[in-house]
């Protein structure tokens, strides 16, 4: 049966596919506005992926490696957690102090009592009990190194990857700490290995003293160093884990 308009005369297929595609047209704006910032940037995101697919599937791995660091999902992460708005100057004695070798030294008997009980708590969450005291004894040389609270940088490894040095992001951050590629890129050192625990140690105890002395607060460096600025949420996790891992206080 025809629709009628007015004087009896039927509605043409072409008015009612005109009129159909005005109300998808008028169903998509309707979305858009009252969809959320999160809900807008995840159909960037896909939109992002299923272009890049075609090219991914057809690259050798240098090429998928470039093609990694160039995606959406890392450029807006980059674009919130990266050093792009570091001043010279910073990106200069990070560099410095990602450069310099750790000082050797023997452990004092309070320093080995610490390392045993930090390792204790470790080893549920790793394999054996030889990564366990990798862990810690790393977490301990970078943490003093950096003037950082050992029991900070537990906090932040269990929130990030529970203890998996293999551990890898949905946008790419590896290892212990979750550290983004770009970070080697921007400092100079290509060729680091973010899943060696020491590495990625060295980097994120680095990263985090780095915002800790941009912005004075260690409530503020985490979100930094997370991506979520101005939240309070990340940081309130690590400080939890803190707790787990025997902190006196909460501080660096």
């Amino acid at each position: 049966m025809f629709l009628r308009r007015r004087y009896g005369k039927p509605l043409t297929g072409c008015w009612r596919a005109g009129r159909t595609e005005k109300l998808k047209l008028d169903m998509v704006r309707a979305y858009v506005h009252g969809a959320s910032g999160k809900g807008l940037l995840a159909g960037v995101l896909l939109v992002g992926f299923a272009i890049s697919l075609p090219f991914w599937m057809m690259s050798t791995p240098e090429e998928k490696q470039q093609l990694t660091h160039r995606t959406t999902a890392m450029q807006v992460v980059e674009s919130n957690v990266g050093p792009l708005d570091m001043k010279p100057e910073e990106q200069e004695h990070l560099r410095r102090m990602l450069r310099e070798a750790p000082e050797e030294k023997e452990l004092n008997f309070e320093e080995m009592v610490w390392l045993k009980d930090m390792s204790q708590l470790i080893r549920p969450w790793v394999a054996d009990d030889a990564e366990a005291e990798t862990i810690a004894r790393w977490v301990y040389v970078y943490s003093v190194r950096f003037e950082l609270s050992p029991e900070l940088i537990l906090g932040v490894i269990a929130v990030e990857s529970q203890f998996d040095h293999f551990a890898i992001s949905n946008v790419g951050a590896r290892g212990l700490m979750q550290v983004m590629p770009f970070w080697k890129k921007k400092l100079g050192s290509p060729d680091d290995n973010l899943f060696e625990i020491e590495t990625n140690l060295r980097y994120g105890c680095a990263i985090i003293r780095h915002y800790l002395d941009r912005y004075g607060k260690l409530s503020r460096a985490l979100a930094a160093y997370n991506g979520s600025l101005g939240r309070h949420k990340y940081p309130n996790k690590v400080f939890a884990q803190m707790k787990k891992f025997k902190a006196s206080r909460i501080d660096i």
